[in-house]
């Protein structure tokens, strides 16, 4: 059984959302403008809204990964319920590719 202090949870998630920048590298700015002008990604906010409308919820995480040759978000949510989803979706589409509920 995991114990946890939501106030403490709070307001790590919050602080992890503030720190967040797009694939967790610092000079992957330009490269994701350039992928979105070419329409091979969508913006965040698109996908972000995506993300909501299948599970309301606050963001923890967000990877832009490539995999086998297709850009994938991959998406942390915490519900209002204090459950962890877990979703990826194609970044070019925004079509849920998995959702799984975090342990």
């Amino acid at each position: 059984m995991k114990v946890f202090n939501a106030s403490l949870l709070a307001a790590v998630c919050s602080a992890s959302v503030l720190l967040y920048v797009p694939a967790a590298h610092a000079g992957d700015g330009e490269r994701i403008r350039q992928l979105q002008r070419t329409g091979q990604i969508l913006p965040l906010e698109q996908i972000l809204r995506k993300a909501r409308e299948v599970h309301p919820g606050r963001v923890l995480d967000v990877d832009l990964d490539k995999n086998h040759g297709r850009y994938i978000y991959e998406i942390e949510l915490l519900d209002p319920q204090g459950r962890v989803w877990e979703m990826e979706l194609d970044a070019r589409t925004g079509q849920l590719l998995d959702l799984e509920q975090d342990d």
